[in-house]
């Protein structure tokens, strides 16, 4: 049986498949802001077991970086808690617990100094700026051709 994945999760696959630490840094800076300032929650069961844990551990480690509001960080982190190992892969060695007890196989923290840009008040302002004159500009285009 196929499942249908959302364009979130199809890119986050690319992410996992490619590997946390290799992954490219503009779809890795994708994955990052779709979760952050997107509507997506990833439904973990479109993935197979040993994706599932490295797709789990991203979106657990991207959601806690304080970007979300409140309500929507407690819909994904709640979206994940299912799909959490109960017990921590005693093989896997990292410095962050978090991929430890995902039993990930890579971690992200090396790769979290590219995203910083990312994470912040200012960025999300000059992002909300943007889409409003893409809207208006659309707008603006559609009534002309009206006329």
């Amino acid at each position: 049986m196929t499942v249908r994945k959302s364009e979130f999760e199809k890119l986050l696959g690319r992410v996992v498949s490619q590997g946390v630490a290799r992954a490219d840094s503009g779809l890795l800076r994708e994955v990052a802001e779709k979760l952050w300032y997107g509507r997506s929650v990833p439904n973990l069961s479109k993935f197979p077991e040993p994706e599932r844990r490295e797709a789990g551990y991203l979106v657990d480690r991207l959601a806690r970086v304080n970007v979300m509001a409140v309500v929507r960080k407690q819909k994904v982190l709640a979206a994940l808690t299912p799909y959490k190992p109960s017990t921590p892969d005693s093989q896997v060695r990292h410095r962050d617990v978090l991929a430890v007890t995902w039993g990930a196989r890579e971690d992200l923290t090396p790769r979290m100094a590219e995203l910083l840009p990312y994470q912040t008040r200012t960025y999300e302002a000059e992002r909300k700026a943007q889409a409003k004159k893409l809207r208006e500009q659309v707008a603006k285009a559609a009534h002309t051709v009206r006329r």
